[in-house]
């Protein structure tokens, strides 16, 4: 995908150049110089008024000391569990413009390829599935869209189970987006990228004081993604004010909104070679999608209300109210290779050893679907600090409400788009029809939860922290008549209501460590953590088999880690280092618009060991790395409502066992930072679990389609001068054909080497 450019993470506090030393010599000096003139004169002296400004240093950081994932803010060291923090600083020097660009510095993390009734990003986090997992400002953001970091001021994973913190879902962790929000100061940085493909972003950041306590932000984007293929593209725009009262006083309230619309062709990738077992070999600048028809619109609005209040310097309570509304119809067509003696039929009916060429018949299928969403989320939180005796608490307390609903449509071609269309070697192919949308089904929750955790001193060297959370959701989930894909026109019984279920749901969740701090540049942990997910959470109950009412058990899951962190270069860097387990049950498809759905595996776990160092190593020297070892292991599936050992031990699906990154700059001169990057990710099987005849059979692996592992490399040369700054940046440097995004029928390839330059100003 491309990568741009975005402003700077230096935030200019002043307009005018630094001050402090001349202001410093002054203050210091006034003694001598009024004695002196009080030695030539019997008047008091009357010295000019100087006023002390400072500017911060142009560059931010790659290391974050702190988060606020906890719904608190936490040293990172404090946290008994893995934590990543990708800076404004390291999505600037990369160019990120999308969530798989900035997560490709998190290791355990791959992206799916849209399909499964899925558009957005879909993301897999140490080998569970983080659909449900993708939070703004704490609150869960679970609606499928392509995120755009242009409103973000860093964005935080935590690794693990956290549903203690963020209730249902969460196994292999949170993905969460901070967001830019008005300060006390003046700023303008606008930004401008070109590059190849035809890509072209704008974006502005510009920052204003009204008065001592209130001050506005605006962030604007508008982004044009072309491809190699000169027909698949992304298009976007984004606006987000903001607004903040009673900034430096005891009351503060933000309102703040985000708009973003997307324009979107997509092509959803390219079929397997069942020789080959791996994505037929093609150029990356054919299209393979049908022309008129692929669209993806999506509407995004995210309105929220932040107030905080300090009841003193140690308790807090703060309370935050969101509506989001997002809106997407998304249509896409799967190219699918035939027979090439009996065109009609699937290449799988050809004889054995049959090659793919470019002569191979290829036809596509329609992936056609539609989603209103609306989220309302209440959140209220205290914050406080006390002891009781010789022990310290940091304790937070909270209530959350959530409304959730979908409206999820069905949308037919108006003419047939099956049949052989086109071939291998010149896949062009064109869809002239219309279409017709008919509401598919629709599903509500509502979630009520309370928590509580404490953090404890117990003296300078040790900390325990525990907590617990109740969720009690419920939903009602509803299904309409839509005609068959044969006949997509209307009829008399259309749109009837033909299934309802309700479900309700109230579970537990723990999270505990214990922290040992024998310096204050160490910290080492051990931590526990489970995890409570109904069947309801995500758009859909589990009606598989003919069964009227949903029969599926809540999902559970245990997580176990022990891990330490260091600081490093007098706390300019973090090192740190994990060892993982974590075990899941009763794992569901979460397809978000199927209401045929069924449990995936009975149990599964995945173990893994994890380094991760960001900072800056030396005054020229900063670098983010990390790197993940995962066995993930399917301990028992399910099919046909019951378990099953067929594949048992077998990887799961779009699931690496290595992933590793670095990104690393050094300063040439002050004013010119050089940068070099690297991403491995190994083999990932797109299927683990086979059948025949509709029973499933031992699975095979040598039989199973995948996509190879991979390492790429990109490059970054930029020159900064308080004012303005130059980034040229150069992604896939060595031209690698790889493949980042996988699904059970397709694999999407990434983009060639591509080269981007971008001018930035500041103020």
């Amino acid at each position: 995908m491309k990568r741009h450019l975005t402003p700077s993470a230096a935030i200019a506090q002043k307009k005018r150049p630094n001050k402090m030393l001349a202001s410093v010599l002054a203050v210091s000096l006034a003694p001598g110089l009024a004695l002196a003139d009080d030695a030539k004169s019997s008047d008091t002296a009357q010295l000019e008024t100087i006023k002390v400004q400072a500017e911060q240093a142009p560059r931010g950081s790659y290391n974050a000391a702190t988060t606020t994932l906890g719904k608190q803010k936490q040293a990172l060291k404090d946290v008994p569990q893995a934590v990543s923090v990708v800076t404004r600083q390291l999505i600037a020097d990369q160019g990120d413009i999308n969530m798989k660009d900035v997560l490709k510095n998190v290791s355990g993390i791959t992206f799916v390829a849209g399909e499964g009734g899925r558009s957005g990003d879909s993301i897999i986090l140490r080998g569970f599935s983080a659909f449900g997992d993708t939070y703004r400002d704490g609150q869960r953001d679970v609606a499928q869209y392509n995120r755009d970091p242009f409103n973000d001021e860093r964005i935080e994973v935590l690794k693990g189970a956290s549903s203690m913190l963020f209730g249902r879902g969460s196994t292999g962790g949170v993905i969460n987006q901070v967001s830019k929000t008005p300060f006390a100061g003046e700023q303008i940085e606008v930004s401008g990228t070109i590059g190849t493909n035809d890509f072209h972003r704008e974006t502005a950041d510009i920052n204003q004081a009204l008065s001592d306590t209130t001050a506005i932000r605006l962030n604007v984007m508008n982004t044009h993604d072309g491809s190699p293929d000169g027909i698949s593209a992304q298009e976007r725009y984004g606006i987000a004010p903001s607004i903040a009262f009673g900034l430096g006083e005891p009351t503060t309230v933000v309102l703040s909104h985000m708009h973003m619309k997307e324009n979107n062709t997509p092509m959803l990738g390219v079929p397997f070679n069942r020789n080959t077992l791996q994505p037929i070999d093609v150029p990356v600048d054919r299209y393979y999608g049908l022309q008129g028809m692929n669209s993806e619109d999506i509407t995004t609005d995210i309105s929220t209300i932040r107030a905080t209040h300090k009841l003193d310097s140690k308790n807090e309570i703060s309370a935050q109210l969101r509506v989001g509304r997002y809106e997407r119809d998304v249509l896409t067509s799967q190219p699918q290779l035939r027979n090439p003696f009996n065109p009609a039929q699937p290449f799988s009916s050809a004889p054995a050893g049959t090659p793919v060429t470019d002569a191979t018949p290829l036809a596509y299928s329609g992936k056609l679907r539609g989603a209103d969403n609306e989220n309302q989320v209440l959140s209220v939180d205290y914050n406080g600090k006390f002891d009781t005796g010789s022990l310290s608490h940091e304790l937070l307390a909270g209530a959350e409400f959530t409304r959730e609903t979908l409206t999820a449509y069905t949308i037919r071609a108006d003419q047939s788009i099956t049949g052989t269309l086109a071939t291998v070697g010149n896949p062009a192919a064109n869809y002239n029809g219309g279409y017709l949308k008919y509401r598919g089904s629709d599903f509500t929750t509502r979630n009520l939860a309370a928590y509580v955790t404490d953090t404890v001193a117990l003296n300078q060297q040790w900390k325990v922290m525990a907590g617990l959370r109740m969720d009690q959701l419920e939903g009602t989930y509803r299904t309409y008549e839509v005609p068959s894909t044969a006949a997509p026109q209307p009829t008399a019984t259309t749109g009837r209501q033909t299934g309802e279920s309700k479900r309700k749901d109230r579970g537990l969740s723990y999270r505990t460590g214990l922290i040992w701090q024998p310096t204050k540049e160490s910290s080492y942990y051990l931590g526990y953590s489970s995890l409570m997910n109904p069947s309801g959470e995500a758009y859909q109950f589990d009606l598989s088999a003919g069964l009227t009412t949903d029969k599926q058990q809540p999902e559970r899951n245990k997580h176990y880690e022990i891990g330490a962190k260091w600081d490093l270069a007098d706390g300019d860097a973090t090192l740190r280092a994990a060892v993982f387990r974590t075990e899941k049950l009763f794992e569901r498809n979460t397809d978000a618009l199927s209401p045929d759905v069924a449990i995936l595996y009975a149990k599964r776990h995945t173990d893994g060991i994890e380094m991760e160092v960001a900072g800056r190593l030396s005054e020229k020297w900063e670098v983010f790395a990390g790197a993940t070892l995962m066995d993930p292991k399917i301990d028992q599936g399910w099919a046909n409502n019951a378990p099953t050992d067929a594949n048992s031990g077998v990887i799961p699906k779009y699931t690496p066992k290595r992933t590793a990154n670095i990104w690393t700059t050094y300063k040439v001169t002050d004013k010119v930072t050089a940068g070099v990057g690297l991403y491995y990710v190994g083999k990932r099987y797109v299927a683990d679990s086979q059948s025949v005849g509709g029973q499933p059979v031992k699975f095979d692996a040598s039989k199973a389609n995948f996509a190879p592992s991979y390492t790429r490399a990109d490059a970054m040369l930029s020159y900064e001068e308080r004012k303005y700054n130059v980034r040229l940046n150069v992604n896939n440097l060595t031209n690698k054909k790889y493949y980042d995004a996988l699904y059970g029928g397709h694999a999407s390839a990434a983009s060639p080497r591509e080269v981007q330059l971008t001018v930035g100003y500041k103020y």
